[in-house]
């Protein structure tokens, strides 16, 4: 690579060959993603839930009975907190998989029409990917990585996507 004298940039950009597995002979894969069920926001918000029942109970003086059937949307959270799931999304030059705790699935890029990202009422997005054959499959909510990272790998592979905003149904 040289470099030009006026700027510490190089005057052409450097080619890369694909790094391969010295084991498998395989590409590294287009887009990796991984989350845990176990996250700063879940702690943040079972902590304030539970300072928020705790002072309806002390200074409020709220009976127990509605304390406690309050308390229950604490219990999804607070299990996902203890068993603490992974899940993830991988894209490889020929295939797309995903896992989400012990389900593990993976689609065939030729076999993939379109990619469709629908907007939710909450800001989230629901993505579901269309099958040449008219199938759909949806991708599970804890494995979606980032939506426009996504979106442009496919994209990149020949897959085009849409968006659809706020449907009801």
């Amino acid at each position: 690579m040289k470099w030009s004298a006026v700027s510490w940039m190089p005057e052409a950009p450097e080619t890369q060959t694909p790094v391969t597995c010295e084991v498998t002979g395989a590409l590294p894969p287009l887009l990796q993603f991984e989350r845990q069920g176990r996250s700063a926001q879940l702690i943040v918000a079972i902590a304030l839930w539970s300072a928020a029942l705790l002072l309806g109970g002390f200074l409020l003086q709220i009976t127990s009975g509605i304390l406690f059937v309050l308390a229950l949307p604490l219990l999804p959270g607070l299990w996902e907190l203890w068993r603490n799931p992974i899940s993830g999304l991988t894209l490889t030059e020929d295939q797309i998989s995903w896992f989400c705790g012990a389900r593990n699935t993976g689609v065939a890029l030729p076999e993939i029409a379109s990619l469709r990202l629908d907007r939710r009422w909450d800001f989230s997005f629901r993505a579901t990917l269309i099958l040449r054959n008219g199938a759909k499959i949806r991708l599970p909510q804890p494995a979606l990585p980032p939506v426009q990272l996504l979106e442009d790998q496919l994209n990149a592979k020949g897959i085009p996507s849409e968006r659809h905003h706020f449907t009801v149904i």
